[in-house]
């Protein structure tokens, strides 16, 4: 178990021993509740909130590991619940659920603080990235020439490589440091498949679950056939065109870990929704906790879910209704909702799902599956939105979704009173590339820029592609001299990048402007800003970052 994993258990243990220490609290808070309830048995409000909290115990007591006090939080709420929905109870009955309750109640503080971290749950295992691995890719094969070329190529992208001589080698690096990726041959000297049955080999012996992509002389069905059934996740024929390459390198690097998603808790029970919290956040998503409904669309606005996870019964608002206060936005109208409740009424479920409900999950529900559901919840809603706001050649955002962007990033900005800027970029001379090499190669050098800028900026910069070989970034959180120096590092490894076309190899420069909130304070003016700064690198000699002035007041 590496660092990241002892410390996400350390933070589970931590939360299920403060579920321990605050269980008495929360027995009284119910106690009360039943004595409010059995002085008042026709107060609704009074019902309601036994109900409640005995729904909520049922939860977080199943979620922390006291199995038998879920259980049978869960069946005196499925009782009272009864009296929710019309049943009425004689004096017999009413008295029976007293004694049962108290009984419960009784039985409920067995548990000690050693119980509690006894019962700390064990978490599925998350790959993870360390220092030494982090990005890097083995590259073997006999062309020597070859691997050198790739490995610069991919330093470009920010990557690091290692050239391993020879398959007898492969084993004893792997050993070492397990690699994102393997680009190897599918085979070596006489033997077709040399590298395809060392992989095999080294699968079986457990060494390393780095993928793997395999090159070959042909595309035949049978080497194909051969790559899959080895483990591969690629295949590229020979000779290797670069920037397909770099594709496909980058698709499989996304896919070695979940992307960040953006998941918001709403959950008044503080302790779970901590609880899964840690557990989403191990699986590399971004996650936001609101324990207080009120705040949602405040929250929404700056946090931009990308996905809802909510509880059923929750106080001043349930979950039924926050889900239909959100369908009624346009704005929110398509982000997934999931219900992570006890409830398993199918009734009251079916009742979640009319309110637009995507999903319903019962508590308490194991790690591994809570990831697999959030996580295919989110990269649907992810894909159907690059479809409606990302250019279709480059997958940056596009016109009107950047300007979006942007419109949302000042508003932020300017309430937290934050930097942000903005540059304008725009590729030299690129009538000339798509004039002398044809207009498939000017796409292609219009997704290398691309996929350099996703590379090289952070993940909280917004790129998109503003029109032709024009683009936009933003960068929140930075002054436009701070942005200056990294789209320089940009620029000079964009201009160090080869180009591929059937006339030969070739290099292409850009030019770009830069602006932030100290030189205009809206965004029709930023933009502008940046836009006139380009238009000054351009007329100096392009290939260059150029600052942004101030409009004269």
């Amino acid at each position: 178990m590496d660092a990241k994993e002892d410390s996400l258990q350390d933070a589970l243990a931590a939360l299920n021993l403060l579920f321990a220490e605050k269980l008495p609290s929360k027995l009284a808070e119910i106690e009360a509740a039943l004595a409010q309830f059995m002085e008042h048995p026709q107060d609704v409000d009074a019902l309601t909130l036994l109900h409640r909290l005995l729904h909520t115990m049922s939860g977080s007591a199943g979620t922390f590991g006291f199995d038998d006090l879920g259980r049978r939080s869960r069946q005196l709420e499925v009782r009272i619940k009864a009296l929710l929905t019309g049943a009425v109870w004689i004096d017999l009955e009413r008295a029976q659920f007293n004694a049962d309750v108290r009984d419960y109640l009784a039985g409920a503080l067995l548990p000690t603080k050693d119980a509690a971290l006894a019962l700390a749950p064990v978490m599925l295992a998350n790959k993870t990235q360390d220092d030494a691995s982090s990005r890097l890719i083995y590259i073997l094969d006999q062309d020597a020439a070859m691997c050198t070329s790739i490995g610069v190529q991919l330093q470009h992208f920010g990557y690091s490589f290692e050239i391993i001589p020879d398959l007898k080698a492969l084993a004893g690096k792997l050993a070492a440091i397990d690699p994102e990726l393997i680009l190897m041959n599918l085979g070596a000297g006489d033997d077709a498949y040399a590298g395809a049955s060392e992989i095999e080999r080294i699968r079986a012996s457990g060494i390393s679950s780095a993928q793997v992509l395999f090159f070959a002389d042909t595309n035949s069905f049978q080497n194909r056939l051969r790559a899959v059934r080895s483990g591969g996740s690629a295949y590229v024929t020979k000779p290797v065109d670069m920037s397909l390459l770099i594709e496909r390198v980058d698709g499989l690097m996304k896919n070695a870990y979940n992307k960040g998603y953006r998941i918001l808790i709403i959950d008044d029970d503080v302790a779970t929704s901590k609880y899964h919290a840690s557990i989403l956040e191990s699986a590399h998503m971004s996650v936001q906790v609101l324990n207080n409904p009120l705040q949602l669309f405040e929250v929404m606005s700056e946090f931009r879910p990308e996905l809802i996870l909510l509880d059923v019964y929750m106080p001043k608002c349930d979950g039924v209704e926050l889900a239909k206060m959100v369908r009624q936005d346009d704005t929110f109208l398509d982000i997934p909702i999931v219900f992570l409740s006890t409830e398993r009424d199918f009734a009251k479920q079916l009742d979640a799902v009319k309110a637009g409900a995507d999903d319903f999950l019962s508590k308490p529900i194991p790690a591994e599956f809570l990831v697999s559901a959030i996580s295919t919840r989110a990269e649907r809603y992810r894909s159907l939105r690059t479809l409606i706001l990302r250019d279709g050649l480059t997958g940056l955002y596009n016109h009107t979704a950047i300007k979006e962007e942007l419109i949302s990033e000042v508003a932020i900005s300017n309430r937290n009173q934050a930097a942000l800027a903005v540059a304008m970029l725009d590729l030299d001379n690129f009538k000339h590339v798509n004039d002398t090499y044809g207009h498939p190669i000017g796409d292609q050098v219009l997704r290398t820029l691309s996929r350099l800028l996703r590379q090289r900026l952070r993940r909280s910069d917004v790129l998109g592609r503003y029109g032709g070989e024009e683009f936009l970034v933003i960068f929140p959180a930075t002054s436009a001299l701070s942005a200056q120096i990294v789209l320089d590092e940009v620029r000079l490894a964009f201009m160090a990048l080869q180009q591929h076309s059937e006339q030969g190899e070739f290099s292409v420069t850009f030019s770009a402007g830069v602006s932030d909130l100290s030189l205009a304070q809206d965004v029709d003016a930023l933009i502008a800003c940046a836009d006139a700064a380009l238009y000054e690198a351009k007329k100096t000699g392009k290939n260059r970052v150029v600052l942004g002035l101030a409009k004269p007041s």
